[in-house]
């Protein structure tokens, strides 16, 4: 059987090229999309692996959002300087090959330093909706040796001009999405509030009952607040605007810190405190600020949902087998029935009380589990009704 000849695989190649946009049209999910792109430019250019960094539009930034193999969360969300190949790219808005990696003083060493991959030779392609740049698209190493010519140069830059379409149409989806469940949710507050003002309005009010409907409005607008500060904060994860300064924490002082921010709600409602950590010391990595975020969203909610008299418990264990380190938050809580631990993670969803009464915003563990994700983990989450619950994560030691 003979070998297909150049002009053979490069119709193959658009095929396939047709195949992967009528999939790209087909999401309106980032993350999906975002893999899917991945994938397709790793099979198309038949490298070892690609990336996709998105450009901040507001604060200039480079960072990586897509990565394919097995350390790819290591790097996720991490910014690249502007002086980098990738950089370089999304500036001028020009393809670049390089065909020996060590020859290029624009090449950025420290993704591979993170992940124990070798690069040693790319391509990078501008990403453009409208000529204007939101990243780049790489592809690494060959797998058969070769180096990259124009016929990579075509592709790459046809999947990318796709994709690039693509991944602003589900931004945009998102933000929509997002932005219409807030109003939904922002409609009970108000409700509440426009009621009780027109009550206070009328002179037959008993100063009783004012103080009542006051403490009322009060109480909802703090709601309010809460609700959109935590939207702000979930709408800027979604975004992908966050970054994650990736760096060795040191667990135990942070927790340190958080219990003596908490210290007076624990003695409010005199609840005993506990906290368990390796001896000597450890680090891992993380961003310190986005950590301390985690846990005192998990230690708060242990603490809000406890019984009188009840625990507070926060424990990291030591790193299983060097890499790992365990954290955990548990409380002797009422606990989450089982009908409503699938959905606790869900944007707005509210375990509501043993009168029926929700309490919170309903965002605070979407954000808890997006931060976790972002550190390459996943939250689990134990409970038992009137016996308590526990929340726990990894994450990757400091060597």
């Amino acid at each position: 059987m003979t070998s297909p000849t150049l002009a053979e695989r490069r119709l193959e190649t658009y095929r396939r090229l047709l195949t992967i946009s009528q999939t790209l049209t087909s999401t309106l999910d980032l993350l999906t999309l975002l893999e899917v792109i991945v994938n397709a430019a790793r099979d198309l250019t038949d490298t070892e692996a690609t990336s996709i960094l998105l450009l901040d539009q507001k604060t200039g930034q480079l960072y990586f959002e897509a990565v394919t193999g097995s350390k790819s969360e290591e790097i996720r969300r991490v910014v690249v300087p502007p002086t980098s190949l990738a950089g370089w790219v999304a500036r001028v808005g020009e393809v670049q090959i390089i065909n020996d990696v060590q020859k290029d003083d624009r090449f950025y060493a420290q993704s591979d330093e993170r992940t124990g991959f070798q690069t040693r030779s790319l391509i990078a392609v501008p990403m453009k909706v409208k000529e204007r740049i939101i990243g780049v698209l790489e592809a690494i190493n060959p797998v058969d040796g070769r180096t990259f010519d124009d016929d990579d140069v075509d592709v790459l830059t046809t999947l990318s001009a796709q994709a690039a379409i693509a991944i602003e149409n589900a931004r945009l989806f998102q933000q929509s999405d997002l932005i219409s469940e807030m109003v939904h949710e922002l409609r009970t507050p108000l409700t509440s509030i426009v009621a009780y003002s027109e009550l206070l309005l009328r002179q037959a009010v008993e100063p009783e009952m004012a103080q009542e409907f006051i403490e009322t409005i009060y109480q909802e607008a703090l709601n309010l607040s809460n609700m959109t500060n935590a939207f702000l904060e979930l709408s800027r994860l979604q975004s992908g605007r966050v970054r994650f300064q990736m760096a060795p924490v040191a667990i135990g002082e942070l927790i340190e810190e958080i219990a003596a921010l908490l210290r007076p709600q624990l003695d409010r409602l005199n609840l005993t405190f506990n906290v368990q950590l390796p001896d000597p010391p450890i680090r891992v990595i993380g961003d310190r600020e986005r950590l301390r975020q985690v846990i005192v969203n998990l230690a708060s909610n242990a603490i809000k949902y406890n019984r009188p008299n009840g625990s507070v418990l926060i424990k990291v264990t030591p790193p299983d087998a060097g890499q790992y380190v365990t954290l955990s938050v548990s409380d002797t809580g009422r606990g989450i029935p089982a009908k409503d631990l699938p959905h606790i993670f869900e944007k707005f969803y509210r375990v509501a009380d043993s009168e029926g009464y929700a309490q919170g915003t309903g965002l605070g563990l979407n954000i808890v589990r997006q931060i976790v994700e972002a550190h390459g983990s996943h939250v689990e989450v134990d409970s038992e009704v009137d016996r308590g619950t526990t929340f726990r994560f990894t994450l990757k030691a400091a060597r």
